[in-house]
């Protein structure tokens, strides 16, 4: 058994036209007890993870998802995603970030984790300061 195809498209959708006013529709797609994972945050409960969507919308403008290609195995979804914005404290720039969620369903298509994986650098260096031991580091490791 594994998750359907009509379930992933739902879930395409939510992301794809989501805005502050809609957030709290994720409530009908996940658990309560869902986990949300990226480089920033780790989210556990529904209610953190409305919170923390709420604060995208808060520190962020002009969010935009583009859903592209994913896979499927089993409960498991890979979905790639690209995602655009720009910082509220920093307008002039239009960032594009590219990325994987792994997102888990249970057996009634509701999603119990998605852990998202994508490059945080960028955003690390582009902070006063903290962007040179950003871009050192890199330097050193790669």
């Amino acid at each position: 058994m594994a998750v359907t195809e009509e379930t992933i498209k739902k879930y395409q959708a939510f992301f794809e036209n989501l805005t502050d006013e809609n957030v709290d529709e994720f409530r009908n797609l996940a658990v309560p007890r869902i986990r949300y994972q990226d480089p920033f945050m780790d989210s556990r409960g529904i209610d953190a993870v409305t919170a923390s969507m709420h604060k995208w919308f808060k520190n962020l403008t002009e969010i935009q998802f583009q859903m592209t290609s994913h896979g499927v195995d089993g409960f498991m979804v890979f979905q790639h995603w690209i995602m655009k914005f720009r910082i509220r404290k920093l307008p002039k720039r239009l960032w594009e970030l590219e990325g994987i969620s792994k997102i888990t369903f249970n057996e009634f298509g509701k999603v119990i984790d998605q852990i998202d994986y994508w490059d945080s650098a960028p955003l690390l260096e582009s902070i006063p300061g903290l962007g040179k031991i950003v871009t050192l580091l890199k330097k050193f490791i790669g």
